[in-house]
């Protein structure tokens, strides 16, 4: 029983256990995914370790294993993705944000007090559960604008993919286009000259012309009071010029203009002003809407335009007038629309008394009914997360509605005793307009920040509709009526009392005209006007023919650009359809906010009851166009310039003109221009527009133009500027045989600067000398580029020519580096003629033979003989000279078959030379020597040449007939040493005393002074006679006594040499026992040898003859030595060895007595002298590496002793 009672207990805990499962499966599935810490069951206060401690219990329980729950694997994903976010830092901290911005705002709903930092007191559960579905909200939210936003993105994507499309389809029709255009260009250009041609001078206006145009004007009158909404253009009279709504920008004159006369239409044709601004009337869908409505208001915001209308409705259509929706808020006037910031909700107020409140993506849809008719709202820019929004009405009161999740209601602003017609919000700052002015409203802080009151002198509030623009969160526009306001909101000090911010008005001026809208443009007021208040207030009224009310005075709204000093730009009139039947409160201007913020707007909307005109900046391309119909084709090229260099004005359009249009445009410019005989200006505009891509299009318009400028004849205005790339040779050549015959210089630099593939050298260079020959001046430019093109030729013989002609610094030094010397082998005229220029003025032989040019020539004989430059230089004797005496101071033989031209050349060019040369060279002859020296009367030459050929008399004479030097003639006798030009010389001088003295002084030794003496004659006079003779004397005892001295040195050296001798020769010579004989090669041990001086030592069995050999054996001798002393006592081997010794000295000086000669030294003096005659050089002797020394020469040999 027990057991059965257990076994129950089990099974119903089991299904207990279940049931709990299940339960908590569903509890997970049932919490919202966008709440982790209910999915967890953990507070929001919690820890990392509580989340890892509840999602183990939690996924023990709903774990798919464990449970057969159907959703169970759903649950624990869910489980596990909760657990995931709250463990991940950032989103943990994301989540606990948006749960304080929560609790924030529940908290101000609630209206509790706050403390500390605002944060409010939190009671009870309450509370707690209200946070978490406020929390829960707000993820909602988030979540599905990130959904909306994706499927914008993607919608965008597709967008762009399908422009992308379109481009690709446009650049293709283009592609096509432009070959079409390519392909007709030369009937183009043929139909263009005739076209030229017919209308070559501008036509003025005459009155025919004004009636014809008077004519269109009536008739465009007539069809713009047909109402035809098919139209895609409408015509506009402006101040100064006319706007167009179409596409076409032809100005087209209005009806307003019909009675003007034709000198004013010529003054207004001639003072011509661009206008600043390009209108056009938006299609699309907007006709088809008007056709049966009238636009009532209008608001632009980041992605479309929202439109209402007078039967309550409200159009979103895009900037180009395509509809996008539409939706019946109201039943009667659509007096205010307004937008959220994230363009998600858009809020109209209406006659009928209704605000309503329109979702684009979804269907939420807000409706409040204050039974008064509205005339403005403002929608809350973060309406999609505060529903609230501010209206206002006839009833005078400014309301908040504000929608919250527990209860909604109204809340009044402000209370005035007036309408509220205007209402602005931005950021937390709310602008209206009443009859007490502008109040500024902070939503933020509940509280009113200041107000604007109208100027003095304004016409009733109500009268005209006030336009407030907000152009940032600090800076407010006001135009109202006839005035307009800048209103700065600035801060007020920390310690100062009352509101945060306070209002500066930082512009105000009075207008002449009612104020309909207001805007900036370029940093400048874009004002749309009307009249002005007067013709409002005291215009009469009448009925037109529909039976509507007219205003006699009722004039075309104007938009006009007024700068920051209040000076008026520019005037637009704009004559829309039924204007004389609007007051001003019903037009409007909006403008299409900029991508970026704090950029300026480009794109304004204008609005009337039938026409939705846009309105934007005149871009370059508007610009061009206006320029180029009026002929200005200069001042169009400067400006896209301008714009492709981001200057000036047009510099944010810079991308409408196309690389290819701005071509176009100068060449039709530069064609005008040539064909009007302007080539030089034509010149300037095609080098600024051609492009120098190398492409075939760039090539085909550099080669059209070039020849284009060829027929012309001024090709040299464009030729330094034509491109280095593409091109063919043809033109390049076309261009430089241009260029040789009409400007060298330019020819030169171009040849210069381009690259030499561009053009057959070789042809230019001939065409170059062809010209050289014909041509008088300029010969120094053909010449350099001769030179450059030969060196391009790689033809050194023929570009040194130029060189050296032009003495281009450096062309010597470059013959010597490249080793080019056989190119100036013909050119030494050339060379010399550079070392003049070089050196400049006359300088001395020296320097010039010191030259660059003649050194070169000199010191490469072989490669520039003597004789083929000697033969180049006869016409130019003094470079002649200078090579010639250089040559001699390098190598005298190499002048021998020119030494009679030298001497010729030395006694023409440098005579104090020409002696020394007679001196050294022996090459010339005598005779043609003495010739050219008689010829020039150089007696010292001759002299030589005389005493040279053995003339020595006639050489005497002359020195002493025509030179009259006696020491001169002492000299020469000297130099001859002939005793019979002695005595000649005496015999002539014996009657002229000053050759008698001359000789007693310098005659010397070689004169007989006491012979001279007594030749003189009796009783001539001979001045300085005794100081001659004393002269001699002295000189003969000064010789005596020198002669004297010198013997006593003589024999003082010659003692000395003979004691020298017989010390060496008395000493002895060692011989090894190792020593082998020369000649044998035997040992020299146990037989007799022979020594000489020069340490060879020998058998004198080997040296000597035999028969010497046999009279002077060693036995012998000492044999007889001992027979003369036999009679004396001979005791012991001292004796005997003494006897020994005198038998070998004997024997030696027998001997010398037949003049031996040691065989090695023998040969070694036969091959040296073989060598002097052969130049062949002898080997070093075997034993010794050095020549005996000098002190040997002389010594006889020595017999050695007997070893």
């Amino acid at each position: 029983m027990t057991d059965a009672s257990g076994d129950v207990d089990r099974l119903l805990q089991l299904e207990a256990t279940q049931l709990s499962r299940q339960r908590e499966v569903d509890r997970v599935l049932a919490q919202s995914i966008l709440d982790p810490f209910s999915i967890l069951g953990v507070p929001h206060t919690c820890t990392p370790a509580d989340v890892k401690l509840a999602y183990r219990n939690k996924s023990r329980l709903i774990h798919p294993d464990k449970t057969a729950h159907a959703q169970a694997r759903d649950a624990f994903e869910r489980l596990k993705r909760a657990e995931t976010e709250l463990m991940d830092d950032e989103k943990r901290k994301s989540i606990l944000a948006i749960m304080e911005e929560a609790r924030r705002e529940l908290a101000a709903e609630w209206k509790w007090k706050r403390e500390g930092e605002g944060e409010g007191e939190k009671k009870g559960e309450e509370f707690e559960k209200a946070v978490v579905e406020k929390y829960k909200a707000i993820m909602v939210d988030i979540e599905w604008r990130k959904r909306q936003r994706l499927k914008q993105e993607l919608a965008r994507e597709g967008a762009a993919s399908k422009r992308e499309e379109e481009a690709a389809r446009e650049r293709k029709k283009r592609k096509e286009a432009d070959k079409a255009w390519e392909d007709s260009r030369d009937q183009r250009v043929s139909s263009w000259r005739d076209f030229q041609a017919a209308t070559s001078k501008k036509k003025s206006k005459k009155k025919d012309d004004s009636q014809s145009k008077k004519a269109k004007l009536a008739a465009a009158a007539a069809a713009k009071n047909e109402k035809s909404t098919d139209a895609d253009t409408v015509s506009l009279a402006s101040n100064d010029d006319t706007p167009d709504f179409g596409e076409t920008r032809a100005p087209v004159a209005s009806n307003e203009f019909e009675d003007d006369s034709e000198e004013e239409e010529e003054e207004e044709e001639d003072d011509e002003d661009e206008p600043a601004l390009r209108y056009k009337r938006l299609g699309g869908s907007v006709p088809g809407l008007f056709e049966k409505d009238t636009a009532s208001t209008l608001r632009a915001c980041e992605r479309f335009l929202v439109l209402g209308t007078h039967w309550g409705n409200v159009i979103v259509i895009d900037i180009e007038g395509n509809l996008i929706k539409q939706w019946r808020a109201h039943s009667a006037t659509v007096n205010s629309v307004s937008v959220d910031l994230d363009n998600e909700y858009v809020a109209s107020a209406g006659d009928d008394g209704r605000v309503v409140v329109h979702g684009l993506y979804n269907d939420d849809i807000t409706i409040v009914d204050y039974s008064r008719p509205v005339k403005a709202v403002a929608i809350d820019p973060m309406f999609s997360r505060k529903r609230r929004f501010v209206c206002g009405g006839t009833g005078g009161q400014v309301i908040m509605y504000e929608k919250k999740w527990y209860a909604k209601g109204d809340t009044i602003l402000f209370t005035s005793a007036g309408p509220i017609l205007s209402i602005q919000w931005m950021d937390s700052l709310v602008a209206w307009a009443c009859d007490e002015g502008v109040q500024v409203y902070d939503v933020g802080r509940a509280m009113r920040i200041t107000q604007i009151a109208r100027p003095e002198g304004s016409p009733r509030a109500d009268l005209f509709t006030c336009r407030l623009q907000w152009r940032d969160s600090r800076t407010l526009d006001i135009g109202w009526a006839d005035f307009v306001q800048v209103v700065v909101l600035k801060e007020r000090a920390p310690d100062a009392l009352g509101p945060l911010l306070y209002a500066e008005i930082s512009v105000l001026f009075r207008t002449d005209f009612v104020v309909c809208g207001l805007a900036l443009y370029r940093s400048q007021f874009l004002v749309l006007t009307y009249g002005d208040h007067k013709t409002v207030d005291q215009g009469r009224v009448d009925s037109n023919e529909g039976g509507q009310e007219r205003n006699r005075n009722a004039q075309p709204p104007e938009l006009r650009v007024i700068s920051r000093n209040i000076e008026e730009i520019s005037s637009d009139a704009l004559p829309l359809d039924g204007y004389s039947l609007l007051q001003p409160n019903d037009y409007m201007l909006a403008y299409w906010p900029p991508a970026k913020a704090g950029e300026e707007p480009d794109v304004w909307f204008i609005l009337s009851p039938k026409q939705l005109v846009a309105v934007r900046p005149r871009g370059l391309t508007d610009h061009v166009q206006w320029l180029t119909e009026r002929e200005n084709y200069q001042q169009a090229l400067s400006d896209i310039e301008e714009a492709y260099a981001e200057r000036g004005p047009w510099a944010m359009y810079r991308d409408q003109i196309k690389e290819a249009e701005y071509q176009a445009i100068g060449q039709h410019y530069a064609q005008l221009l040539m064909d009007a005989g302007e080539s030089a200006e034509a010149a300037r505009v095609c080098l600024r527009v051609l492009p120098r891509s190398g492409e075939p299009d760039s090539v085909a318009a550099w080669e059209t133009w070039i020849f284009a400028f060829a027929e012309a004849n001024a090709l040299q205005l464009v030729a330094p500027h034509i491109p280095t790339v593409g091109l063919s040779s043809t033109v390049y050549e076309m261009v430089l045989a241009f260029l040789l015959t009409s400007d060298i210089a330019q020819f030169k630099e171009l040849v210069f600067a381009w690259p030499p593939s561009l053009f057959n050298a070789f042809s230019v260079a001939l065409a170059v000398e062809d010209q050289l020959e014909k041509t008088a001046g300029d010969r120094e430019a053909l010449q350099e580029t001769l030179a450059l093109l030969y060196d391009r030729l790689n033809q050194p013989a023929k570009s040194l020519k130029y060189h050296l002609e032009l003495f281009t610094p450096g062309v010597l030094d470059r013959i010597g580096r490249e080793n080019l010397f056989d190119a100036v082998r013909d050119k030494a005229e050339l060379v010399m003629r550079y070392d003049d220029h070089e050196l400049g003025e006359e300088r001395p032989l020296r320097d010039r033979c010191e030259a660059k040019g003649v050194v070169l020539l000199t010191d490469n004989t072989d490669a520039i003989p003597c004789t083929s430059v000697v033969k180049q230089l006869v016409a130019s004797p003094e470079h002649l000279h200078v090579y010639l005496h250089t040559l001699l101071g390098k190598d005298a033989h190499l002048g021998a078959p020119f030494a009679d031209l030298q001497v010729e050349l030395y006694a023409e060019y440098d005579p104090a030379k020409l002696l020394s040369f007679l001196r050294i060279s022996t090459y010339y002859t005598f005779d043609k020597a003495l010739e050219i020296c008689e010829e020039r009367g150089l007696v010292p030459e001759m002299v030589f040449i005389l005493g040279r050929m053995g003339d020595n008399h006639r050489a005497l004479m002359l020195i002493i007939e025509r030179l009259r030097d006696v020491p001169r003639a002492i000299e020469f006798a000297k130099e001859q040493n002939d005793p019979e030009l002695w005595s000649d010389l005496m015999v002539y001088s014996r009657d002229k005393p000053e050759f008698i003295v001359g000789l007693l002084e310098l005659g010397g030794t070689l004169t007989n002074p006491t012979k001279l003496i007594r030749s003189v004659p009796q009783g001539l006079v001979v001045p300085d006679i005794r100081r001659a003779l004393t002269n001699v004397l002295y000189d003969y005892h000064l010789q005596v006594e020198l002669c004297t001295d010198c013997k006593h040195v003589l024999d003082a050296d010659c003692e000395l040499l003979s004691e020298g001798l017989c010390m060496v020769q008395h000493q002895g010579m060692s011989v090894e026992e190792e020593q082998m004989c020369l000649v044998c090669q035997g040992s020299l041990v146990g037989s007799a040898a022979l020594a000489f001086w020069c340490g060879h030592v020998f058998h004198d069995r080997c040296v000597l003859h035999p028969d010497v050999l046999q009279k002077t054996m060693l036995r012998s001798m000492s044999e007889l030595a001992l027979g003369r002393r036999k009679n004396r006592m001979v005791h012991g081997s001292i004796e005997q060895r003494r006897m020994l010794t005198q038998s070998k000295l004997d024997r030696t000086m027998l001997i010398r007595q037949y003049h031996p000669a040691c065989p090695v030294c023998a040969e070694y003096d036969q091959k040296k002298m073989a060598q002097m005659h052969t130049g062949w050089s002898p080997s070093e002797r075997k034993d010794h590496s050095e020549e005996p020394a000098a002190t040997m020469e002389f010594l006889p040999p020595m017999q050695a002793l007997l070893l």
